[in-house]
């Protein structure tokens, strides 16, 4: 996949949206994990955190001072990372696929516009057959109907079931 990214100011600052991979601070993906806005997820190890990243589609959303011009490739590489969104690729398990929208920006329309980039992203795939998405039924399941043109699979219940198993046991326990 060709790297996008797109560009946008507004009242909380500058920012830029990339999906260049090796912009992610896999630092702040495992604080992410571990914080209580992304509850389902957990840390996981470097290493794995890199295979990760590697079989994903990222986009990573950054603050750039409102003075500056376009950062060049090179100056992009020392933005510091706001969020993030993580697309599993179809032969990946689904054990991660996240959007990270932390506290500090939220009603600043960054949220949205890492989704609509994401929705863009999905676009772009046109042999793409399905999209699976988990969302809290009250708040995300509208947000996402709304911003991702996604319904609730039961909608199609003659026709596919999806299924879920919460808790697998990780190598050693």
């Amino acid at each position: 996949m060709a790297e996008l990214s797109w560009e946008k100011c507004n009242q909380a600052g500058s920012f830029i949206i990339s999906t260049r991979p090796e912009l992610l601070e896999h630092d702040f993906i495992n604080n992410a994990f571990a914080s209580e806005e992304m509850y389902w997820a957990k840390p996981v190890p470097r290493s794995q955190l890199v295979t990760l990243l590697a079989n994903s589609i990222t986009l990573g959303l950054y603050e750039r001072q409102p003075s500056e011009p376009a950062a060049s490739p090179e100056e992009e590489q020392s933005l510091p990372q706001k969020d993030f969104a993580i697309l599993r690729r179809p032969s990946q398990a689904d054990r991660y696929g996240a959007l990270h929208n932390g506290p500090r920006h939220r009603k600043s329309g960054l949220g949205k516009w890492l989704v609509a980039c994401c929705h863009e992203v999905i676009e772009a795939h046109p042999a793409l057959r399905r999209v699976l998405l988990a969302a809290s039924p009250h708040v995300g399941k509208p947000f996402y109907a709304r911003e991702l043109g996604m319904w609730d699979v039961l909608e199609e219940k003659e026709t596919v079931a999806i299924m879920s198993r919460k808790r697998f046991k990780a190598p050693g326990e």
